[in-house]
């Protein structure tokens, strides 16, 4: 019983340290924006979406 004790305490020591590890290689996503359907600001108008329904480019 303590051999199992040791052997789950310095697994879950090993995994708390993991963790802490991986959590500082950890960058933030970058800034790149593949199109303006990905920007938050950008609000389309009713007619703009009615047109991309139908499958208008507005720009052709």
């Amino acid at each position: 019983m303590g051999r199992f004790l040791v052997v789950a305490l310095a697994g879950v020591l090993a995994a708390a340290m993991a963790f802490v590890v991986l959590a500082r290689r950890r960058q933030p996503e970058p800034t790149w924006e593949p199109g303006l359907e990905f920007n938050p600001d950008f609000d389309l108008t009713a007619e703009e979406i009615l047109a991309d329904i139908r499958g208008e480019a507005p720009t052709a």
